[in-house]
């Protein structure tokens, strides 16, 4: 787990640098650069969450 936490940082900076990029240049509505960085925040911590207590359960073995 403690490389996966540099991972999700790295991750969310890129998608808030992406939806600047997106807003910025391409013109796309705020509320879908918003949409796209909530989105992206939910999966990461969804996907997290679904793994972490493997981890755990085989350190308890």
């Amino acid at each position: 787990m403690k490389y996966l936490k540099s991972f999700l940082a790295f991750e969310w900076i890129t998608l808030i640098g992406a939806s600047i990029v997106l807003y910025t240049r391409w013109n796309l509505p705020l509320y879908i650069c918003i949409g796209i960085v909530i989105m992206g925040v939910i999966l990461t911590l969804y996907f997290t969450k679904k793994y972490e207590p493997k981890e755990k359960k085989a350190e308890d073995l």
